[in-house]
């Protein structure tokens, strides 16, 4: 028994094209072939085939599927959450510097104060460090700093 296909119309061409451009995208998963068009769409796989812009729009779509371009609904939805973990993670991680960045301002704006208390200006005390100078490593720049960081005691004046 022969089975009896309706005839293509405009209008079927431009929603096979379509659902095909939708496919490409991953929309109705990763498996396309003639077989599941003619079944979903009532037509030939000849009749498919031969029009140019469905067959145009089948070959796209089986290279995006097959090229790794598309994910599947699945990856997509575990990329998402994975994307989404990492931006809360990376705010904050931002939020952490930002509380540090303001300490390290107060800290600056307190020694400033300190420098003019003390008569001087900070233009005088941040100048840059002679060529030829011995800069000390982190470590040794900790080592140095380490007595001044302990709360001075209050001085006799009032």
């Amino acid at each position: 028994m022969t089975k009896k296909h309706r005839r293509m119309s405009a209008s079927d061409i431009k929603t096979i094209i379509l659902d095909l451009d939708r496919w490409a995208m991953g929309q109705f998963g990763m498996k396309l072939t003639w077989a599941i068009l003619e079944e979903r769409f009532g037509f030939s796989r000849q009749s498919l085939q031969d029009k140019s812009g469905i067959k145009a729009a089948y070959d796209n779509a089986k290279q995006a599927l097959s090229g790794g371009l598309v994910k599947s609904r699945e990856q997509a939805v575990e990329e998402s959450e994975e994307l989404s973990f990492e931006l809360k993670r990376l705010e904050i991680e931002v939020a952490e510097f930002k509380r540090k960045e303001l300490l390290w301002q107060k800290r600056w704006q307190r020694i400033a104060f300190h420098i003019r208390q003390k008569g001087m200006q900070v233009h005088d005390i941040d100048q840059p460090i002679p060529n030829g100078a011995d800069v000390p490593s982190e470590r040794d720049t900790s080592k140095i700093l380490k007595p001044y960081d302990k709360e001075i005691p209050p001085s006799g004046r009032i």
